[in-house]
Parts: C-alpha cells; structure tokens; sequence
C-alpha cells in the first residue's frame, strides 16, 4: 500500500460516497440516513480542502473532522472482520484517508 497524501485520500473519499450509497435515501434505514447525509456533507468537505479548493476553516473543519471521526467508529471501520472479505483491503485503505484527513482538518 502506497503512502497516504491528499490526492489519494480525496480519490478514496470519493469514492467511499457511491461505494457505500450515502446519495441513495432508500439504501439506509429512515433513522440513519440523517447521520449518512451529515457524513457525506463532511467527506465532500474535506475532498475539498484535500484538493485544496476550500476556504473553510476552524469550526467548521473540527465539526467534518469529528463527524469523519464518529462514522468510522459506528460503521466499524477499524475491524476488518466487520467487512465482506472482498472488500476488507478496500476498507482498510478508506480507513487510512479518514484518518489522514481527520489528521490534516484538526491542524487546520
């Protein structure tokens, strides 16, 4: 696995977003889709300011930072058992560019 950098972990959010539905209403329970859309808010965010086209900056970049932070502890990313096997490396890699860009949007 090559290193981390911000046009990685902005290629790996991206795609995180249709990898998972977070657009797709009817994919999510009616209970969780609220916390789905505040997260794919916060990944657009920061593929934004990983690309380096935002100009927000603290509150703002605390709260993606957090909420970046919440999805991957309640969806589980940090245990590879939790995933379908085909798709374990894919996640631990997204894992990465979460931590990563929750790294960079805290310095910000």
């Amino acid at each position: 696995m090559a290193q981390m950098d911000a046009t990685r972990a902005a290629q790996l959010l991206e795609k995180w977003i249709s990898f998972n539905d977070m657009d797709d209403k009817s994919a999510w329970e009616p209970g969780e889709y609220s916390f789905i859309q505040n997260t794919s808010k916060a990944i657009r965010l920061s593929v934004q300011v990983l690309k380096g086209k935002s100009s927000a900056k603290g509150a703002q970049l605390q709260d993606a930072a957090a909420q970046l932070e919440e999805f991957a502890d309640e969806y589980g990313m940090d245990s590879p058992e939790e995933w379908e096997r085909e798709n374990v490396a894919y996640v631990k890699e997204t894992y990465e560019a979460f931590q990563f860009t929750v790294s960079l949007l805290r310095k910000k």
